[in-house]
């Protein structure tokens, strides 16, 4: 009988065995027993060595793998890409001449690009840079001048503290804490100055909020001031939830424009001022005889929106919005203004005392916009008058931007991936009153994909 082992040593253990077999000193039964015992000992000692490896391979890739700084862990960073067709179709009437029609087709793009960083457990600071041409109510950027570069701004620049779960105050230029509606403010609106923000439970299902804004509007370079036009928002709101699936939230807001009569009369056609943009698109800027702004804005805002889900297949949420200027008075334009140039009071005659200092706005959403598959549908109707809000911070795309309209507004999105959603949006507008500037009728179609990386 021959043993073996399958080792590389096994030659001489054969021999050896064989003999003592031989010679009577072992029983075959015992050979057996001894070479077993030989075989568990080598197939633990294999064992212990792979382990040694492996624990050495992973001390090696500990001390090779590049190790990131901790502020770094802290930092996210996101963005969107939107492609979008764009097409107008006016009709225009004016006193004195013709009705005019024009269609109008662009291709825009809008890129955006954030970073939040959070530095401490109860700080953050953010920055976000977006492509368009600097105005803050629009982040388009159309595809002309023959492929010439396109021009990248600051978007926001905040640092926030929440010293509470219940408060938090941010600085710089921030994202509109308010709680309110595109009839008096553009979403690409990001207010410049300082806002508070205060959130209690009353109970399980009431809660309250408040939102205060602290806002620089234009900063004077004027000798006998130093008090700049700002704007003081002061917003008290309530979360109801009514049942498991429904949500009732409500708010009342005041705006306060302070030291709008240290405006000084500039150049109306310069739409990139206060006083320029707003007299463009249908706030006729009046100026007494020290050329000095008359034109003031006090605002009252009520928003409404009830939430209901697990009703329907998909959520459900109805709207509303009322807003109205009570500083508004246009007889005190005609009387106290002047005309320096390009601004006449007497052209508010066709007014005939009415303020033109309301608006309001009514709609509805039903939908997911969350993952792919989902599906999402807005429509509203507003109406907005001339005065009731600054036109320099409404829906640039409702009626060409500014005030003195009215219209529908729907939408729908499709998301095709989580990250990617298809939008077809519509305006169909017309002027909210015509005896001024004559008539203006706007209908709007806008193609958009989405990217969000």
């Amino acid at each position: 009988m021959t043993f073996g082992v399958g080792q590389p040593w096994a030659g001489e253990v054969d021999v050896l065995i064989n003999k003592l077999v031989e010679k009577g000193m072992l029983s075959v039964s015992e050979a057996q027993e001894l070479l077993t015992e030989m075989q568990k000992e080598n197939d633990r000692q294999k064992a212990e060595i792979k382990q040694v490896a492996v624990e050495a391979a992973k001390e090696e890739a500990k001390t090779t793998k590049v190790k990131l700084p901790k502020w770094v862990e802290r930092i996210k960073l996101s963005g969107d890409l939107r492609l979008r067709h764009d097409t107008q179709w006016r009709t225009e009437k004016k006193p004195g001449k013709d009705e005019e029609k024009y269609h109008r087709n662009r291709e825009r793009f809008r890129l955006r690009l954030g970073m939040r960083a959070k530095t401490t457990e109860t700080t953050e600071v953010g920055v976000r840079l977006a492509s368009g041409s600097g105005y803050q109510n629009t982040t388009n950027q159309s595809f002309d001048e023959h492929g010439r570069g396109k021009e990248i701004f600051i978007d926001k620049a905040y640092a926030s503290w929440q010293p509470a779960d219940f408060l938090e105050i941010t600085g710089g230029k921030h994202k509109n804490p308010l709680f309110t509606a595109p009839l008096v403010w553009d979403p690409d609106v990001n207010p410049e100055g300082v806002s508070e923000s205060l959130k209690f439970d009353i109970t399980d299902n009431v809660g309250i909020f408040a939102n205060l804004g602290q806002w620089f509007i234009e900063e004077l370079n004027v000798k006998d001031t130093n008090s700049d036009p700002t704007l003081l928002a002061y917003q008290l709101g309530s979360v109801i939830k009514v049942a498991d699936n429904i949500k009732f939230e409500f708010a009342a807001t005041y705006y306060d424009f302070l030291n709008m009569d240290t405006v000084e009369y500039g150049d109306l056609t310069d739409t990139a001022s206060f006083i320029g943009y707003n007299h463009k698109h249908s706030q006729q800027m009046i100026f007494d005889s020290d050329e000095k702004l008359l034109n003031e804005f006090g605002c009252w805002e009520l928003g409404a929106k009830l939430k209901i889900k697990d009703v329907l297949p998909v959520p459900i949420s109805l709207f509303g919005s009322y807003v109205k200027n009570q500083e508004a008075d246009i007889d005190e334009l005609m009387e106290k203004g002047v005309d320096p140039g390009d601004s006449d009071p007497a052209k508010l005659e066709k007014y005939s005392g009415d303020d033109r200092d309301s608006g309001w706005l009514v709609g509805l959403s039903v939908g997911n916009k969350k993952k792919k598959g989902n599906w999402y549908a807005k429509y509203h109707y507003q109406e907005l008058e001339d005065y009731a809000f600054p036109a320099v911070f409404v829906d640039s795309d409702f009626h060409g931007g500014g005030s003195n309209n009215k219209g529908h507004y729907v939408q729908g999105r499709y998301f095709i991936r989580d990250n990617i959603q298809a939008r077809a949006t519509g305006f169909f507008t017309k002027r909210e009153d015509e005896s001024k500037d004559g008539k203006k009728d706007e209908d709007r179609i806008q193609l958009d994909i989405v990217i969000a990386f």
